[in-house]
């Protein structure tokens, strides 16, 4: 680095002989982590460079690049150059020792320090900081011949081939016009200083100097408030006292207990429990006769034909009347209505029907066809004492309604619907209603229907179940017993 040196403080001072300007402005940036980088920029006039070498591009500084500098340049425009070296530091130890590499140790800087320090204390509110501080003793003057070589001096009597009093008076002028000196120290937020020279724009403090000007102490600081450890900190605190409080909370219920345990409990009761205990668990584990209590049906399949009305009835009815209708929205309303969420009313309403509603609703309801056999078949329950309970996906009004149209009234004990209990199959709130309705458990009750998917909720209430299919239907492959219309039912009924 020796040469380096040389080199780019023997421009400056050869470039100065001419009495013209030449600039250099030295960047420090410190990053959050306390790394950063050091940026030495040298700009000399097109007068100045025509004194060293007829082509700027000439100028070579293999040395610095080989001291692991990164060099920008030189860089020609309008006859004059600039001249770039960065290098990055790893740690704030690293700082003084590249303010020094290029100009010489104590040269410009001297007494360079660069700290990191952080604050945080797991007790109380404040916040985790960490603060900068940079501070440097500044020669804007430096004894140039120091730079010097010790063959020059040996050959021309001068460590530089001249004084600085000759060069000055070659040059006709003086170091103090011709040499700047511009220092910008950039810190990870927003900057302070005591240097009344120092001008802060944000997070960035500079200073200018003219060679000549006396030697000055700059410094900058900078702080940085985190909240994020903070809250980890209380986090874990919180996360501390809760573990303390289950800890000791389990512990007071142990000895609680043991407290609490009377003395002198006999063996002889101990193994008296235990046989008690065993009893009741082969009771438990014990197989339960099933008895048939209650006949649960499917109004849309069993009762009453189609078995999906909303597809097979409702829609072709409405959009006959609203070519327009949206089925989608169709679909949606009769949700809600037969969740009890939208009377019979609103319904006919929302899809645009209100003025005829009563026509509409009458024409759907009689749409509906009774199962072949049905009433024949409620006559032999009735008279074998077995109650009937329908349930259904539907609103009470038409529940009703088409309860009274099939003239089922006397021959159904309960009839439980979708919009009483604000649930629909195949959900289980149907057979929980139903249950409480007629005091029955549901394990002694028997569940027709033709739809796999309520079939499936009722067999994991524990109730017995058959899958309902009549004339030349195919029985799809399932679990369920199959029936074959109301006959093969009563056929059966003994098994």
């Amino acid at each position: 680095m020796k040469r380096a040196k040389i080199v780019v403080v023997g421009l400056i001072v050869l470039l100065v002989a001419s009495a013209c300007r030449v600039d250099t402005t030295v960047d420090i940036r410190v990053d959050d982590d306390g790394s950063g980088r050091v940026a030495y920029t040298v700009v000399a006039n097109a007068d100045a460079v025509g004194l060293l070498v007829d082509d700027p591009t000439d100028l070579r500084f293999d040395d610095l690049a080989a001291a692991g500098w990164n060099l920008d340049g030189p860089i020609a425009e309008d006859g004059g150059v600039t001249i770039t070296a960065l290098k990055p530091f790893l740690s704030p130890e690293e700082l003084p020792g590249l303010l020094d590499e290029l100009l010489g140790e104590g040269v410009v800087f001297s007494n360079v320090a660069l700290e990191q320090a952080h604050d945080f204390s797991m007790l109380g509110l404040r916040p985790a900081e960490t603060s900068y501080g940079f501070a440097a003793d500044v020669d804007p003057a430096p004894d140039l011949e120091i730079l010097g070589d010790a063959v020059v001096e040996g050959l021309l009597g001068s460590p530089l081939g001249r004084s600085l009093t000759r060069v000055e008076e070659d040059a006709g002028g003086s170091f103090v016009g011709s040499l700047g000196l511009v220092v910008n120290v950039q810190l990870p937020a927003n900057v302070a200083t005591d240097s009344e020279l120092g001008e802060t724009v944000d997070n960035l403090v500079t200073w200018e100097f003219s060679y000549g000007d006396a030697p000055t102490t700059i410094d900058a600081r900078a702080s940085i408030d985190e909240i994020l450890p903070r809250v980890w900190s209380l986090v874990a605190i919180l996360a501390a006292l809760l573990f303390v409080l289950v800890v000791f909370s389990r512990l007071a219920t142990f000895v609680i207990v043991k407290l609490r345990t009377p003395k002198g409990r006999r063996r002889r009761d101990q193994r008296q429990r235990e046989k008690r205990a065993a009893t009741r668990a082969a009771e438990a584990n014990r197989p339960r006769r099933r008895l048939l209590r209650l006949l649960v049906v499917d109004v849309h399949g069993v009762l009453v034909r189609p078995t999906e009305p909303v597809e097979g009835l409702l829609i072709p009815l409405i959009t006959a009347e609203r070519p327009d209708a949206d089925p989608e929205r169709i679909r949606e309303h009769h949700r809600q209505l037969i969740l009890g969420r939208l009377s019979p009313e609103e319904f006919w309403g929302e899809c645009g029907l209100g003025p005829m509603a009563e026509e509409i609703e009458t024409r759907y309801l009689s749409s509906f066809r009774l199962v072949p056999g049905l009433h024949p078949f409620l006559d032999r329950m009735a008279t074998s004492r077995l109650p009937v309970a329908a349930v259904g996906n539907q609103p009470r009004v038409w529940g009703d309604r088409l309860r009274r149209m099939a003239s089922l009234d006397g021959a159904i004990a309960s009839w439980m619907v979708s919009g009483d209990v604000g649930s629909g199959l195949p959900e289980p709130a149907l057979f929980e209603a139903t249950r409480r309705t007629m005091s029955v458990d549901l394990f002694d009750c028997f569940y027709l229907s033709n739809n796999p998917e309520h079939l499936d909720t009722a067999k994991e209430l524990g109730m017995a179940t058959g899958l309902f299919v009549t004339g030349n239907e195919a029985a799809p492959e399932t679990e369920h017993t199959i029936v074959r219309g109301f006959e093969d039912l009563l056929r059966s009924r003994g098994s």
